[in-house]
């Protein structure tokens, strides 16, 4: 069985146990939401019963202090207190429409509400008239306690209705409570099962297919570092064992051409020194460690009037040219210095571990020596001549770009001068 196969089955396992175990909580908890929302829903049942009851009191409240005092302030409160039963009893209505028992007794408390407010209408209506006979006859009213009656049966029925609710909300809280426990337990019990799984596909991919890619990676590295990969022990037969064997047989022409791409990377394809891209890092870092007792110098050289020979006599002269001046640089510095061709005709020289500036006129002075011979090429005698600029770290500046741009100044200086000669950059211009 390959290892895609393997891989697959394993994950659609772990995938289809995850799936069932997230559907059936999704379920149970849908069921949970269900009943919840039951509690909800019958709080909210004996909150709108409570709010009734307290809204009929404050109507009549507000009626007692009328017939007490004719204060037409106190209707304010029983006209509010009116609007709010009206408010609260279809709440109830609506909340209950799918209950015939409690929708039954709604039936009662209307009716006997209606008989409270009609009696309280009536006393209110009979002060307004503002006669003695209206306000004894209201009086008179409020004492048959008959309003008394209605209020002690409506809160009778009030309590019936809510006795009900509070039944059915003492078993949907126990039901609610249940699902919760199922859930929680059912969880508890998957995450082992899943956990175990999941360490299971975790230990199988390791070696399967971590592992050996572990060995790959290292091998790679050794590649990127240039060095030859150390030989695969190959223990698999699926498509990593494949993999493993391939890079075994690549290893090695790409550690042979890595070498050859590096090198042509990092020099001129023409004269074989380093190119201007390695310039810049190995500048930087050149200059992070030099110090007034271990100098840093930058010689800048150019090949005065290349332009004219390269015109002259053709791009391939010129070609000849460029590769005898880089030999001869390079054969003019030190194992330690780095050569790099900055462009065109031009070059840098990068010197470490220079400790006065004598040290620098005596190596130009070498390698300005090494031009005194004429060039042979191609049946040509040709005579070349340098103009070199120099500028030094830390003395000069701390920052490569500057510091070459120092060294590129005192060149054109030198060249000013007199032909093949050079330059030290001087601070005082």
């Amino acid at each position: 069985m390959s290892l895609r196969i393997k891989f697959i089955f394993l994950l659609s396992t772990i995938f289809l146990v995850v799936v069932a175990n997230t559907f059936i909580i999704y379920v149970l908890d849908k069921q949970g939401q269900a009943k919840l929302e039951a509690v909800i829903h019958t709080h909210d049942v004996l909150d709108e019963s409570e709010k009734l009851y307290n809204q009929i009191t404050n109507a009549e409240t507000g009626q007692r202090g009328y017939l007490l005092t004719q204060n037409l302030n106190y209707l304010e409160p029983y006209y509010a207190a009116l609007e709010q039963v009206k408010q609260h009893f279809l709440a109830i209505n609506r909340l209950t429409l799918s209950n015939p028992e409690q929708q039954n007794t709604l039936a009662v408390i209307d009716e006997l509400v209606d008989k409270k407010l009609a009696e309280l209408a009536l006393t209110v209506t009979l002060v307004m008239q503002n006669t003695p006979y209206a306000i004894e006859e209201a009086k008179a009213i409020v004492l048959t306690n008959e309003g008394k009656q209605y209020m002690d049966q409506i809160r009778k029925h009030i309590l019936l209705f809510q006795n009900i609710e509070r039944a059915k909300l003492e078993q949907q809280n126990a039901d609610y409570q249940r699902n919760r426990l199922f859930i929680t337990r059912f969880v508890t019990l998957q995450i082992p099962l899943i956990v175990t799984l999941l360490v299971f596909c975790a230990f199988y991919i390791n070696s399967r297919l971590f592992k050996p890619l572990k060995l790959l990676i290292q091998n790679t590295e050794q590649l990127e570092k240039g060095e030859r990969p150390k030989m695969l022990t190959i223990n698999y037969n699926d498509e990593i064992g494949f993999v493993l064997k391939r890079f075994a047989r690549m290893s090695d022409i790409v550690y042979k051409r890595t070498s050859k791409l590096n090198f042509q990377a990092s020099h001129d394809h023409l004269t074989g020194v380093l190119n201007r891209t390695e310039l810049k890092p190995a500048l930087k870092q050149a200059i992070s460690t030099c110090s007034k007792d271990s100098k840093l110098a930058v010689i800048f050289i150019d090949i005065n009037k290349f332009k004219k020979l390269n015109d002259e006599y053709g791009h391939l002269i010129g070609d000849q040219i460029l590769i005898e001046t880089a030999k001869r640089i390079t054969s003019s510095v030190r194992a330690d210095d780095d050569v790099y061709r900055y462009g065109g005709d031009e070059f840098v020289i990068i010197t470490h571990n220079i400790a006065k500036h004598r040290y620098v006129n005596a190596m130009i002075t070498h390698l300005l020596a090494r031009f005194d011979n004429p060039f042979v090429l191609e049946q040509l005698t040709l005579n070349i001549s340098l103009s070199i600029g120099v500028a030094l770290a830390p003395d000069h500046s701390l920052n490569h770009q500057h510091l070459l741009k120092l060294a590129d100044q005192a060149m054109y200086q030198a060249k000013h001068e007199s032909k093949n000669s050079y330059h030290i950059h001087n601070n005082r211009g």
